[in-house]
């Protein structure tokens, strides 16, 4: 079984297809609503999200987290922040977004995923249209 897969994601009438890549060491979750999270290049967002969107992902690219501590006005429009820590740093928030569907290699995931954004760009075989993928993921699914 390859660890490379075709994604398709969809947030109201925009569909992105990427790259994804099953991670292993992926085990991030939503406290809250106890969601896997993946994780997606910049670039897969912005591609994803509308223009009005924008803006908050080159803020949150930026360090520039001020607009984001305002977590409970942004819940309506599908924002999230997610607490991680990696091997370097401690006590980080990911800006996250709720999108309608997730299709892994012609399998519906999940309705409503979490995708989390990278801060910096990221590449998959030459790509930067990418997603890193939790091994939840691969443990749902309905074949269509």
């Amino acid at each position: 079984m390859s660890n490379y897969k075709t994604v398709l994601l969809g947030k109201n009438s925009r569909l992105v297809s990427a790259l994804g890549y099953v991670d292993t060491g992926n085990f991030l979750t939503d406290q809250k609503t106890k969601r896997p999270v993946a994780i997606a290049s910049p670039e897969v967002m912005l591609k994803l999200l509308p223009d009005s969107y924008h803006h908050i992902i080159r803020s949150y690219q930026e360090g520039n987290c001020s607009l984001l501590n305002c977590e409970v006005g942004y819940a309506h429009i599908g924002i999230h922040l997610i607490p991680y820590n990696t091997i370097c740093n401690k006590n980080e928030l990911m800006l996250a977004f709720d999108c309608d569907f997730f299709f892994i290699d012609n399998k519906i995931i999940q309705k409503k995923p979490l995708i989390g954004i990278s801060k910096e760009s990221f590449t998959l075989l030459h790509t930067n249209m990418c997603i890193l993928l939790s091994q939840k993921f691969m443990k749902k699914g309905i074949k269509l």
